[in-house]
C-alpha cells in the first residue's frame, strides 16, 4: 500500500508547478495571470504537502520547495507595490528553477542529505541507505539535477519567459534527459563497481542449497573476517544455512547462526542467478529482489572473498 501511496505522491508532487507554470506563461504573462497562478499552485503544493505527511510520515525537498516558493510567490504579486509584483510575473519560470537548483544544490553543502534521499529511500530497501554506495549514487544523481534546473532557468531567462523557453525546453531537460538518467545511472554505477565474474563452465549448482554448502571449496577471504552468515532460502533447494568463516577458514552447516554477521534472505533462484553474475549483486537488492539484515560492507565483500569452487 506505501508503496503505490509513494508511487501515485511522486508523481502529483509535480503537478503543482506544473499548473503554476501553464497558468503564469499563457499569453502575455500578467500580473493577474500570476496571482491566479500563485493562489492555485499554493493549494495545490499544501494539500500535497499534507497529503505526502499524512500518507508517508514526511515529505521531501522538492515538495517543501514548491510549497515555499509558491508560498512567497503569493506575498510578493498581493503584498508588495505593482512595480515589485510584475517583476515576479515577468521572471516567474526563472525564478522557480533557481529555486530548484538551490534546492539540489545548498542541503548537501550544509551536511544535509541530497534532495533525492527521500525520493530513493521510497523505492530501495532500508538496508541499503546507510552504504556508501547510495550516497555516493544520490549525491551524482543530485549534482546532474543542479545541472538540469540551472540549464532551464537560464532557458527561461535568455528565452523572455515566451513559452517555448519556460515551459517546453524545461520539460524537456527534465522528463527527457533528468528523469532518464535519474533511473539508469544507479544501474550503471552499480554494474561497474560491483561487476560479477563469470564463474567456471563447470559451476552449475542445480539449487541454492547446493551452491551454498559448495562456497567454503571457494573460500579465498584473509584471517581478518570473523563472521556467521546465515542464509534463510525459500523455494525449491531453499532451507535455513549458515557459513561460518574464522581463522581464514569457512565452513557450512544447516541451521540458525545465534548471532550472524549478515542474513540474507532470497528466493532460491535470485540467489542462484546472483552468485553466477547473471544479475548484478548490488542493484539487485536495491530492487528488492532479495532483502539482507546486517552487515552491509560484508555482503558488498562477498565477491572478493569467494569464487567458484572450480577454479579454486
Amino acid at each position: 500500500m506505501q508503496s503505490r501511496a509513494s508511487l501515485i505522491l511522486f508523481i502529483t508532487s509535480f503537478f503543482p508547478v506544473a499548473v503554476f507554470k501553464v497558468i503564469a506563461r499563457i499569453g502575455e504573462a500578467s500580473l493577474a495571470q500570476a496571482k491566479l497562478a500563485v493562489t492555485i499552485g499554493l493549494l495545490l503544493a499544501g494539500t500535497q504537502v499534507i497529503l505526502s505527511t499524512k500518507w508517508l510520515g514526511h515529505s521531501t525537498y522538492l515538495e517543501k520547495a514548491f510549497l515555499g516558493f509558491l508560498a512567497a510567490g503569493t506575498v510578493w504579486v498581493f503584498f508588495t507595490p505593482s512595480s515589485l509584483s510584475s517583476l515576479f510575473a515577468e521572471h516567474s519560470t526563472t525564478l522557480l528553477y533557481l529555486t530548484l537548483f538551490s534546492v539540489t544544490l545548498l542541503p548537501q553543502v550544509f551536511g544535509y542529505d541530497p534532495f533525492t534521499h527521500a525520493i530513493a529511500k521510497q523505492w530501495t530497501p532500508e538496508a541499503v541507505w546507510k552504504t556508501p554506495q547510495f550516497r555516493i549514487i544520490n549525491l551524482r544523481i543530485t549534482h546532474f539535477w543542479s545541472g538540469v534546473f540551472f540549464l532551464a532557468s537560464l532557458s527561461c531567462w535568455l528565452g523572455h519567459g515566451k513559452p517555448f523557453y519556460a515551459i517546453v525546453l524545461p520539460l524537456i531537460l527534465v522528463l527527457g534527459i533528468g528523469l532518464p538518467f535519474s533511473k539508469l545511472y544507479p544501474g550503471f554505477y552499480l554494474k561497474k563497481e560491483f561487476s560479477s565474474p563469470s564463474p567456471g563452465a563447470s559451476f552449475s549448482p542445480r539449487t541454492a542449497r547446493e551452491l551454498i554448502s559448495g562456497m567454503p571449496h571457494g573460500f579465498i577471504g584473509g584471517q581478518e573476517v570473523n563472521a556467521d552468515i546465515q542464509f534463510d532460502i525459500s523455494g525449491e533447494g531453499g532451507g535455513k544455512m549458515v557459513l561460518s568463516i574464522a581463522g581464514g577458514r569457512c565452513t557450512f552447516r544447516e541451521g540458525e547462526a545465534t548471532s550472524p554477521l549478515l542474513t540474507i534472505r532470497s528466493p532460491g533462484e535470485i540467489w542462484l542467478k546472483v552468485s553466477r553474475g547473471d544479475i548484478n549483486r548490488a542493484k539487485a537488492l536495491m530492487d528488492g529482489f532479495y532483502q539482507v539484515e546486517g552487515d552491509m560492507s560484508l555482503l558488498l565483500r562477498m565477491g572478493e572473498l569467494f569464487r567458484a569452487p572450480s577454479a579454486s
